[in-house]
């Protein structure tokens, strides 16, 4: 047999063997139902893990640190603001810090569009107010 007629035959096998496997999921497999004609969506199953982005800061200030309503904004959006004061262990220095959080904010343009932080300081501001942080 020849090497074309050889890699021909072994292509065709794998995509018969690719097209004749049974490709849904039964209800059967999650639920442990009885039906195996019932069909799951496999999209609907749960929600998806989402990967936080981190900001890192050197100190608590204009970040309001601890107020439930401004997290829940900052996950929204993708990322967190971490605090690494200055004689932590870890702790990068200025420059390094400077970059990462550049490099954070290059994604977070993509990702939230070019204003986003406009539409964070109006959400951080109505939070403030949500929770009496604010004056004025």
């Amino acid at each position: 047999m020849s090497f074309f007629k050889t890699r021909f035959l072994t292509g065709f096998l794998l995509l018969c063997l690719f097209f004749c496997a049974e490709r849904t999921c039964n209800a059967q497999d999650i639920t442990g139902a009885t039906d195996k004609e019932t069909k799951v969506n496999k999209k609907k199953q749960g929600p998806k893990k989402r990967r936080l982005l981190y900001i890192v800061r050197k100190d608590t200030k204009r970040i309001l640190y601890g107020n439930r309503c401004f997290l829940d904004v900052q996950r929204s959006m993708g990322f967190e603001y971490l605090v690494q004061p200055k004689g932590q262990p870890l702790n990068r220095n200025g420059f390094g810090r400077n970059m990462h959080n550049l490099g954070i904010k290059f994604v977070l343009l993509f990702k939230n569009g070019p204003f986003w932080q406009i539409r964070l300081s109006k959400k951080k501001k109505d939070c403030r107010k949500l929770s009496g942080d604010f004056v004025g």
